[in-house]
């Protein structure tokens, strides 16, 4: 089925009062980090202004105006369409909508990016769902309030190769809601992986990433053997901070790469690539995702259990069912 517009869009907007860091900045300069749910660099910002989505005090804005203080910006959200599922991307997910939320969890399986550019990712797919999907799927995915986004917007993103809990908003003060709340660090996440090696019982990394401060914290739920790697233990895993496969790198730099890493896997000693465990992917995945109270609504949580994949090395299944986890479909 093509993906068409739906019949009846709505757009939603946001504005923002210029302050004194921003003024006397051009537009263009002035713009990144107003909306940064939406217009999250400066790129999409340019392009923005480029579609005349931004508003100067109610007239579309020319790139070369100088803002001043007090000054309305106002965002017009008219998001394009995303390019079509392409085939084989999945039709069914896993998803849980809160009571009166404008918001859901969504388990999203690795092999799938959560956005991006091309046709195999988790926002193109669930806005093709939004207006083309089962009558069940479109009820899901309709917004409560008015603001509504045109499409349906995760708030934060998991790696391509891990698979985890998003969390997708469908109108406007959503998505800068809960944004703000991942950006100031009030939102609880917590992963399980298989790493290589044998990891001291509660250890953390604080090792900068990209010149940015960062912090991994990690507890070891049991160790076992493992192909290739003689023996690996089942952690779970929190990050405090939200860089860059950061749980993939700290847990790397420990000398205890994830099973199934192919990105940051240390060297051995001779300077060859190190072994890793092949064939099945990462073992990864963003098991919890806890959500302050905020406009969005009241604190929210969910949890579930890893892929299927964890359930085929015995002792994992073993630890797993004494942690209360069970394998679920959503992998």
């Amino acid at each position: 089925m093509d993906l068409n517009a739906p019949d009846a869009p709505q757009f939603a907007s946001a504005t923002a009062r210029v302050d004194a860091k921003k003024a006397g900045l051009r537009i263009q300069e002035a713009l990144p980090g107003m909306f940064p749910e939406v217009l999250p660099s400066r790129k999409s910002c340019r392009k923005a202004l480029d579609r005349g989505d931004i508003l100067l005090n109610g007239v579309v804005a020319d790139t070369a105006r100088r803002v001043q203080i007090g000054d309305t910006v106002t965002l017009n959200v008219a998001l394009q369409p995303p390019t079509p599922p392409g085939k084989g991307n999945p039709t069914q997910f896993q998803w849980h909508r809160p009571p009166d939320a404008d918001y859901l969890f969504v388990w999203k399986p690795a092999g799938l990016s959560t956005s991006g550019v091309g046709n195999r990712h988790l926002a193109g797919t669930l806005a093709h769902l939004a207006h083309a999907g089962t009558p069940a799927q479109r009820t899901d995915l309709r917004p409560h309030q008015p603001d509504a986004l045109r499409w349906p917007q995760p708030v934060h993103r998991l790696d391509r190769v891990t698979a985890g809990w998003v969390c997708i908003a469908l109108t406007l003060s959503t998505a800068q809601s809960l944004g703000q709340a991942f950006a100031e660090r009030t939102v609880h996440k917590k992963y399980l992986a298989l790493v290589a090696g044998n990891p001291e019982n509660a250890g953390q990394s604080t090792a900068p990433l990209d010149d940015k401060a960062a912090a991994t914290r990690w507890k070891v739920l049991g160790t076992g053997p493992l192909p290739v790697h003689g023996t690996a233990a089942l952690i779970e895993a929190t990050p405090e901070t939200g860089r860059t496969h950061q749980i993939r790198r700290h847990l790397a730099l420990a000398g205890h790469a994830i099973v199934g890493e192919h990105l940051y896997q240390p060297d051995q000693t001779d300077g060859q690539p190190g072994v890793r465990y092949t064939g099945q992917g990462l073992f990864l995945s963003a098991t919890s995702l806890a959500l302050p109270a905020g406009t969005h609504g009241p604190a929210r949580s969910i949890a579930g259990p890893p892929p299927r994949k964890f359930y085929a090395v015995p002792w994992v299944r073993a630890l797993l069912s004494i942690h209360g986890a069970q394998a679920t479909e959503a992998s």
